[in-house]
């Protein structure tokens, strides 16, 4: 128990001694050579005084509280180039990150329209068409803006909001991406008949590219002859995201 005792006694010495250290250098630093070393005699000196162990400590802490007051300019300057080092590092990660989650939601939000426009087609026994657009309801290969499908009532391959029946409307907002219809005969749009649910006829496929160098997100979402979705990537299937 005695040996147990010194050793216990010698880490709390330790630990003072280094806490005491610290608090010397980050308020003594600017003094001469002298002081510091008077600074080391005062402190062993205080370490044979009578007080108690909670006196000592409590004189410790507001040795540290003082030296905590402020930072001076050096501290300042380190801690924002270390902040920027940091920054610098980490961002094309989070970037690289970020048009990696939009590639995955894009994805999701394609062949759910997708397999709802088959599904509505055969439920409703009418033709379903989905398309691309940018703004007040024209459909576009090349348009990334809004994913839309309706009932084309007046059959004019287009969203008409006085005559066509709207089934789904939903905001893609790419930012790292963007988007290519390509059906057959290169049409704008793509039509699953309501007395089959397949887009015999309309098959193709819809392109994800990326448009940052930092993104390799870059696939195809197809639809077959027969209904089949299915997703596509590039590693296995070419994706010519220039065509």
């Amino acid at each position: 128990m005695t040996l147990l005792y010194k050793i216990l006694l010698s880490y709390e010495r330790l630990s003072k001694f280094s806490l005491f250290t610290l608090t010397l250098v980050r308020n003594e630093f600017a003094n001469s050579s002298r002081s510091s070393v008077y600074g080391f005699w005062f402190y062993f000196q205080w370490l044979r005084t009578p007080n108690s162990r909670k006196e000592k400590r409590i004189q410790i802490r507001t040795l540290g509280h003082r030296g905590r007051q402020g930072f001076t300019l050096v501290e300042l300057i380190v801690t924002v180039a270390v902040l920027a080092i940091i920054a610098s590092i980490a961002t094309p990660a989070i970037l690289n990150q970020l048009a990696s989650m939009e590639a995955k939601r894009i994805k999701n939000q394609l062949e759910s329209a997708l397999r709802l426009a088959k599904a509505e087609s055969l439920i409703r026994r009418q033709n379903v068409l989905v398309c691309l657009s940018n703004a007040a309801g024209r459909c576009d290969r090349d348009s990334d803006k809004i994913l839309l499908l309706f009932i084309d009532s007046n059959g004019n391959n287009h969203f008409d909001a006085q005559v066509d029946f709207l089934l789904s409307q939903q905001t893609l907002n790419l930012k790292y991406g963007k988007l290519k219809l390509r059906v057959g005969n290169e049409r704008h749009y793509t039509k699953f008949w309501g007395n089959s649910g397949t887009p015999r006829g309309h098959f193709g496929h819809i392109k994800y590219c990326p448009i940052a160098t930092y993104s390799q997100a870059m696939y195809q979402i197809s639809f077959n002859q027969t209904g089949i979705i299915k997703q596509k990537l590039n590693e296995d299937h070419p994706t010519e995201c220039n065509k």
